[in-house]
């Protein structure tokens, strides 16, 4: 029975080695392929477009020349900086809140079960769902927004504080009891510097969250804004201006992420993979 499942496994490892190539290094994306993508990409946009109308589906020339007027009009400017500013507003709301109640529940397996129920259903509940609520609670504007992003931005990091505060070594706990440090010269020479890799990198990933849902929440419960554009776009038929500003915000959004989320990603590198007790 073992000689058998030994050449069953040895013939798998060689039929593996045969079918995939060895590699010592990881595979780097081919700049030529990437462009061959979006090149089909366009193409069967383009097919489709010719196929379905334009009411339906603008060319991708059509898309294009419909941004330069958005990008003179006044209106663009005044939405997009009202979308940056709840984008900011909610996801700084909702990480300071995690933040907070992570670290208390991290130090109390009470206040842990307690929060815990609520933790699961901001998590499991679909945001479409919180966004029709919220806008029956709050109205339509900046408020239901920044709310419903905080709500949802909160338990991700609410999470992340509370498995940095487990990690931090209970030792180095003690010894702060030990000589009165008192709760901000912890937080501030104890957990702080434990917890920052991890709570930097989950930022980042809920500033590129928080946008989309601010979009999304705009686009259906909002009277301003970069979603409430889109969804005048929509309801006008106007395929070409709905598909610029979708143009736009892609843009703006790779824009950010190769300009700040990914060098910021590269500094934190060499943070997370230290050891957390050193």
């Amino acid at each position: 029975m073992t000689d058998s499942f030994a050449r069953r496994h040895a013939c798998a490892n060689l039929s593996g080695a045969l079918l995939l190539p060895a590699r010592t290094a990881p595979v780097r994306i081919s700049p030529a392929w990437c462009a061959a993508g979006v090149l089909l990409l366009v193409l069967a946009w383009h097919l489709a477009a010719r196929q379905l109308g334009p009411q339906v589906l603008a060319t991708p020339w059509q898309a294009l020349r419909a941004i330069g007027p958005l990008l003179h009009s006044p209106q663009f400017y005044a939405n997009a900086g009202v979308c940056l500013m709840r984008i900011g507003a909610g996801v700084l709301a909702g990480a300071s809140v995690g933040f907070a109640l992570g670290m208390l529940a991290g130090h109390s397996g009470r206040l842990r079960g307690l929060i815990e129920p609520l933790r699961w259903l901001l998590t499991a509940l679909p945001p479409v769902v919180a966004v029709v609520l919220a806008a029956l609670w709050f109205g339509r504007g900046s408020p239901m927004v920044i709310v419903i992003t905080a709500l949802i931005m909160a338990p991700g990091m609410y999470s992340h504080t509370v498995q940095g505060v487990q990690a931090v070594d209970c030792k180095l706990v003690e010894m702060t009891r030990v000589y009165r440090y008192g709760m901000w010269r912890s937080l501030r020479h104890l957990y702080l510097p434990v917890l920052r890799p991890v709570l930097l990198a989950a930022l980042i990933g809920a500033a590129s969250t928080g946008a989309r849902l601010v979009v999304m929440a705009e686009a259906l419960g909002a009277e301003s804004g970069v979603g409430h554009a889109l969804a005048n776009a929509r309801g006008a038929f106007a395929s070409a201006e709905l598909i610029a500003w979708a143009l736009l915000i892609l843009g703006l959004a790779a824009a950010l992420e190769f300009a700040c989320l990914r060098p910021l990603r590269r500094r934190l590198e060499p943070l997370l993979e230290q050891p957390r007790h050193a």
